[in-house]
Formats: structure tokens, C-alpha cells, sequence
């Protein structure tokens, strides 16, 4: 089994960090949806999430597709 770069293992941090950011987006707009449900603002919040998520997951793998040698 190789041994981890510091390229590599600087990559899986930053793709975590990408992951966690995600997953607090996720929240706040869960939240966010469900404390908004039945106001016209909801869907200025809801709307744009999964793309917004994409994108960020996109980044995320491009990142980690960078780090492999």
C-alpha cells in the first residue's frame, strides 16, 4: 500500500471541508424551509439549493480528482 502524498491528504481535507460546508448548507436551508413553509420567501430559498449543492459537489470532486497522481 503507497503512502499518502501531502498533496493528497491536503485534497481529502479540503474535499471534507467542502462536505461539511454542504451538509451545513443543507441544514440551514432545511431549516430555513421549514420556518418559511407557508410565507412567498420560501421558495427564493428552496429554489436554488440543489443547484447550489451541485455545484459545490462538483468542485468537491474536481478537487479530489486533482490530487490523484
Amino acid at each position: 500500500m503507497d503512502a499518502k502524498t501531502v498533496k493528497q491528504n491536503k485534497a481529502e481535507l479540503i474535499v471534507v471541508g467542502i462536505a461539511v460546508i454542504a451538509f451545513v448548507l443543507g441544514l440551514v436551508a432545511h431549516l430555513a424551509g421549514a420556518s418559511f413553509a407557508n410565507a412567498d420567501t420560501f421558495g427564493y430559498i428552496a429554489a436554488p439549493m440543489p443547484l447550489i449543492l451541485g455545484v459545490i459537489f462538483l468542485i468537491s470532486y474536481k478537487i479530489a480528482e486533482a490530487s490523484e497522481d
